[in-house]
């Protein structure tokens, strides 16, 4: 059953204005309890009737009494509305969202900033400080969205609905050039602060609930051994894209991202009981333990270029270097492919699993937490079988012979 409730107008003589009218206070009761607050009201008291309404027909009473229904029609609304959502009302709750404290407190950016902020917190704990840039990163997007769609710093967490999320997608694709896949992450981080919103019942629905997100499937790029061997061959008379190329090689038979290359030390070079060198460290990204024997050609790239400065065992550039260096190296080799440092990983992967090594064994060098991810990887094996056939091909064919039906 819903509490008992009573809201009561009455003025304050005490303390008349210059003018000689007085406000205007209303009381809330709910359950035996009440809460008074000033809804900013006044009125000449000889006209006041202690029913809770103005008396008489002059403008001034119907400007009144109008304030007076209307105060009431919304409290009543915002009754039910926080009823329906808590399923309880205090007076405080009710007098709060009348006057719109609660929608004040509870913005959308102040929502990001607690997330952001609770992230910041983890940091060197339970999460890396590259996965709070992208908290902050995402921030950022909304309130520069709010800016260029609404002018405004900041908007009420209930202003958050079907259509904000849709422009927000469209902006996402359009004013910031991002692809699918990425307009999509974002649109996710949106919806964990909205979902963290609706768990504490600052807003009543949940404005993603017909909203679909859904990642498209990404073409992973990768070298076939005949397009490594180019690489391999190719001499190069500038330093920066021979490092780079090195480097590129050296994932290729490793298996490394570029985030775990650029931190490889002489702690995670071990060598094992029979004299077999491995690469064993916890990568970045997932903090899952990457175990790679080293095949001859990265020993050789990690003597080539033994005794850099800072321990670093690689000749790293950034990131975004390598990947502008490495669309160089592949028009230079005449290699038809995106070439990028997340494909160097790409082609260890294929290039195991088309040798023959077991996806259990390739998932477990990759460090990936779950099998289902080095899956993806396994259809390039439709290059291997093809290969395979190919060498019985003659033997099958001649088998028609012995076909002989009734045409």
């Amino acid at each position: 059953m819903k509490s008992t409730y009573h809201v009561l107008f009455y003025i304050r003589k005490t303390r008349p204005n210059k003018d000689g009218s007085v406000t205007i206070a209303i009381r809330i009761t709910i359950d035996g309890k009440s809460i008074e607050f000033n809804p900013k009201l006044f009125i000449n008291p000889l006209i006041w009737n202690p029913i809770g309404r103005a008396e008489g027909r002059t403008k001034e009473a119907k400007v009144i009494n109008d304030a007076i229904d209307k105060i009431r029609s919304d409290l009543k609304n915002h009754y039910n509305e926080i009823y329906e959502r808590d399923g309880y009302v205090t007076p405080e709750k009710l007098r709060d969202a009348y006057l719109g404290l609660g929608v004040q407190k509870y913005t959308l950016l102040s929502m990001y900033d607690s997330l952001v902020e609770q992230k910041r917190n983890l940091v060197d704990k339970a999460i890396r400080s590259t996965t709070l840039s992208k908290y902050t990163a995402t921030r950022k997007r909304i309130e520069d969205f709010l800016f260029h769609q609404y002018n405004k710093k900041d908007i009420p967490l209930k202003e958050v609905n079907y259509q904000f999320i849709s422009d927000y997608e469209i902006y996402l694709k359009s004013v910031c050039n991002c692809g699918h896949n990425s307009s999509v992450k974002h649109l996710r981080y949106l919806k964990k602060v909205l979902t963290t919103a609706l768990k504490n019942k600052y807003i009543s629905t949940d404005p993603f609930d017909e909203y679909k997100l859904g990642y498209k499937p990404v073409k992973k790029e990768f070298l076939i051994e005949p397009e490594i061997k180019k690489l391999m061959n190719k001499k190069f008379g500038v330093k920066r894209l021979e490092e780079v190329r090195d480097v590129f090689l050296f994932q290729i038979f490793t298996g490394l991202a570029y985030i775990d290359a650029t931190n490889l030390n002489d702690d995670n070079i071990i060598e094992d009981g029979f004299g077999q060198k491995w690469i064993q460290l916890n990568r970045q990204k997932s903090s899952v333990q990457a175990n790679i024997p080293l095949l001859d050609i990265p020993l050789s790239i990690l003597k080539k270029y033994k005794g850099l400065e800072n321990g670093k065992l690689l000749p790293i550039h950034t990131n975004q270097k390598m990947n502008e260096y490495l669309k160089e190296i592949a028009a230079l080799c005449g290699i038809n492919k995106r070439l990028t440092t997340h494909c160097g990983r790409h082609s260890f992967s294929t290039l195991m699993l088309t040798k023959g090594i077991s996806i259990e064994s390739v998932s477990k060098m990759l460090g990936h937490t779950n099998i289902t991810t080095t899956q993806i990887y396994a259809k390039v094996l439709n290059q291997k079988i093809f290969a395979e056939v190919n060498k019985v091909r003659g033997e099958l064919d001649d088998l028609g012979k012995y076909y002989k039906q009734r045409k």
